[in-house]
């Protein structure tokens, strides 16, 4: 089985050490799903309502139109969506949410280091100072769509699937860290950290190693295997990247125009969308379990106290 998930941002994609610019801001990465037997009638479905708009050059400038024309392209793409009944998937993450827990991580770190030199006032080991690189809020948006496309096919068709990743023109370095956190997500082998140090008796540079294995019981392990993971650069000539792009802006207008009661709420339940006119594809898992993760590591330092059933 192979698949085509044409993805695209919108919002927030900076770095954990940055905090939100306005009250409840957010990052989203969207993404529409297409079997690789479907691709060719949803390419052409979905062209058709794009082409009325482009350019005569061919191209596609939608900030370019007039809001009207936006408004016009937005129905006539999520028209042709729900026609071929596309599955559609999107993650969202706080931005304050992302900062907070950055902040109280580094605080954690800082204080266990502190403890263990405290330990050994005079090591023979030296290590340098930390350089602690923050996460990339754009690159965990990613890995939580991505986790939410496989856990789509672990409920509805596990086994082994070929997946591209089809998305707008991003650089080499920005494809090579979505691909290893894709093959990082499933990835449950023992995990290697390898540090080094000055050995101020020898004089000499030491390494060392840290492995962490964690067993996983058999009702919790995955069928579903990437056989084979592409990421490929394209641009607006590719319509569902477009459909992909236009579901992201319109799901971040979404979120950042919700009411002050919601402002602050969770962000990757169908609650959260179900005033977007393809809720009805967007609800795609038959059972959505518990609280999203993310709901909960990142949640808005703002956001009212959670009831006790939902902690």
């Amino acid at each position: 089985m192979k698949i085509i998930l044409a993805c695209d941002e919108s919002g927030a994609k900076g770095y954990a050490d940055q905090d939100e610019q306005f009250p409840g801001q957010v990052g989203v990465f969207a993404g529409v799903f297409v079997p690789e037997e479907r691709l060719a009638a949803a390419e052409e479905r979905l062209e058709d309502a794009i082409s009325p708009y482009r350019g005569n050059d061919g191209k596609l400038h939608i900030t370019d139109l007039p809001s009207a024309q936006q408004g016009g392209l937005r129905a006539d793409l999520f028209a042709a969506i729900l026609d071929l009944n596309l599955p559609c998937f999107w993650y969202a993450i706080h931005v304050a949410g992302f900062h907070d827990f950055h902040r109280a991580s580094q605080d954690v770190i800082s204080q266990a280091r502190n403890d263990v030199a405290a330990l050994d006032s005079n090591p023979r080991v030296k290590r340098g100072s930390p350089r602690e690189k923050p996460e990339s809020l754009h690159a965990m948006l990613f890995t939580g769509l991505y986790a939410h496309v496989v856990a789509y096919l672990e409920e509805r068709r596990p086994g082994p699937v070929e997946i591209e990743v089809r998305t707008d023109n991003v650089d080499a370095p920005i494809a090579m860290l979505f691909r290893e956190k894709a093959a990082g997500l499933l990835n449950t082998g023992p995990q290697t950290t390898t540090t080094t140090g000055f050995d101020v008796l020898t004089k000499t540079v030491v390494r060392g190693e840290i492995r962490s294995e964690a067993g996983i019981p058999p009702s919790l392990q995955v069928a579903t295997s990437v056989d084979s993971l592409t990421v490929t650069p394209v641009g607006d000539e590719d319509p569902i990247v477009v459909a992909a792009d236009v579901l992201a802006n319109s799901l971040c207008h979404l979120f950042h125009n919700r009411s002050p009661e919601e402002l602050y709420g969770d962000l990757n339940r169908p609650l959260a969308v179900e005033s977007h006119p393809l809720r009805q594809v967007l609800a795609t898992f038959l059972n959505w379990g518990g609280p999203d993760i993310s709901d909960r590591l990142f949640r808005h330092p703002a956001a009212p106290p959670l009831e006790a059933d939902e902690a």
